[in-house]
């Protein structure tokens, strides 16, 4: 019997969306005996990018790899958003993608099924010009699927900024949400990458089928939204996590968890993209030392007016005298730290986190209650999610300027760590994390969604009528 062969075209900016999609393709290889072509472009790769598509190329798995030539995108705009720099490099790739999916549709081996990051529905025109059936992958949640299916309708009857918008807005699946902490690209709707996430959200329900890192326990309310027969085919396939074998040293801090007592040390990481202010690292720290609980904090810098450094030196980041005085019971470390290992210790016992979506993930199937600390993107949405509905997280009170003051950080990780809220909160991480290992069983949620995927990405010749 012949392999099932499909094509895929993931995002090659940063390592977010990249990272689950490479777990996904290594699932429908290993579980379902596919063959993958990956289409990849160079345009934006991070140093972290080759490393990881060569270990999937070079695997046992049957996975090959078609460059497209490179790609320009001209900056025509001031502080051009990447949401826009994404929108206009896929409008260029296009017909390089078309003749791909040509040249492998009359292959020996033709395509049943092409799938893309969200971010590339414009990519939608090739693959109905060429009747195949095709996929958006989304590595977020399926409430953020919920909330671009609404998009266009809310942005009809809203008719300021999001940002300007002193109210809540009613989103089917979510809990009531500030239209501040919406999306970050469609806060302003003067700006191209709002009107590009419009455009975007337009065009969800002329895929074949949407792929979500998340499983079904964790979002019944999302999942239940989108079962409807407006929507196209929706299979939650997650949680798609990656294991972090190429990690660097890691012994010190993974030596020091080994020392403290259970459940006792809160995890401080706000992800590859977060560089705080001077400032806002003084208040962290000192709000973290005034707390008195144990601590893992990974810095990795500080923003001074439109510039960022990554500092060398911990001295230099934190306030006078900090590491003596919390030496008995912190630990600082620069830059990156395992944190899958991290969540998993037993050591471990909250997370103080961005709230973005992969490091929910990781949070949620190691058991491990959160502080919600959002900066961008979908982040301020997961943390309304986790707080509202899901009660994973406690709530962070921000000033209008996204600073936290000292006595905030004090107050969320007393709570978190000692009281009746991130009691709560535990009680309930700790049954979501038996249910994700549930969905990833044999017979679990998540594997009839994978398998249901990897049935119709092999059979469907055609797009719906």
């Amino acid at each position: 019997m012949e392999k099932p062969h499909i094509a895929i075209f993931p995002l090659s900016v940063g390592m977010g969306h990249l990272l689950p999609l490479a777990e996904f393709v290594k699932r429908l290889c290993e579980f379902h005996g596919f063959s993958i072509t990956l289409i990849i472009s160079k345009w934006m790769w991070t140093s972290q990018q080759p490393p990881l598509l060569q270990r999937l190329a070079s695997s046992a798995l049957d996975i090959r790899i078609t460059e497209i030539p490179h790609i320009t995108v001209d900056e025509d705009e001031p502080d051009m958003k990447i949401e826009t720099k994404v929108s206009k490099f896929v409008l260029k790739a296009k017909p390089h993608i078309e003749e791909v999916l040509l040249q492998l549709s009359h292959s020996s081996s033709p395509i049943s099924a092409f799938i893309t990051d969200f971010f590339c529905t414009d990519l939608l025109d090739v693959t109905t010009k060429l009747k195949m059936a095709s996929y958006l992958f989304v590595p977020s949640s399926a409430s953020f699927v919920c909330f671009m299916f609404h998009l266009p309708k809310l942005v009809s009857e809203i008719n300021v900024s999001f940002k300007d918008a002193d109210f809540e807005v009613e989103i089917p699946g979510h809990p009531l949400i500030p239209a501040r902490d919406l999306l970050t690209p469609v806060q302003d709707r003067s700006t191209s990458a709002f009107k590009w996430m419009v455009h975007h959200a337009s065009r969800f329900k002329e895929a074949s089928g949407i792929l979500i890192n998340t499983f079904a326990e964790l979002e019944e309310e999302a999942m239940k939204t989108l079962s409807t027969p407006a929507t196209p085919s929706i299979y939650p396939i997650g949680p798609l996590m990656c294991t972090e074998t190429d990690a660097p040293d890691e012994s010190s801090c993974l030596k020091w968890l080994d020392e403290q007592p259970p459940s006792s040390v809160l995890f401080v990481a706000f992800g590859s993209g977060a560089i705080f202010s001077r400032e806002q690292i003084i208040d962290l720290a000192i709000g973290l030392e005034a707390s008195s609980h144990r601590f893992l904090w990974v810095l990795r810098g500080y923003k001074s007016g439109d510039s960022s450094s990554l500092e060398t030196d911990i001295s230099q980041l934190l306030p006078e005298g900090f590491q003596s005085r919390t030496m008995d019971r912190g630990l600082v470390v620069l830059n990156w730290a395992p944190q899958v290992r991290i969540l998993s210790h037993l050591s471990t016992g909250g997370f103080l986190s961005h709230c973005g979506w992969n490091s929910t993930l990781e949070s949620v199937s190691h058991g491990v209650p959160m502080i919600g600390w959002p900066l961008f993107a979908e982040q301020r949405m997961n943390k309304v999610i986790l707080v509202r509905q899901i009660q994973v997280a406690i709530d962070l009170k921000m000033e209008s300027t996204g600073f936290v003051r000292r006595e905030e950080v004090e107050r969320a990780v007393r709570e978190l760590m000692e009281g009746e809220e991130g009691s709560k909160a535990r009680k309930k991480m700790k049954e979501l994390k038996d249910k994700a290992k549930l969905a990833m069983m044999e017979e679990g949620s998540t594997m009839k969604a994978t398998a249901d995927a990897a049935t119709d990405l092999s059979q469907r010749p055609s797009l719906n009528p």
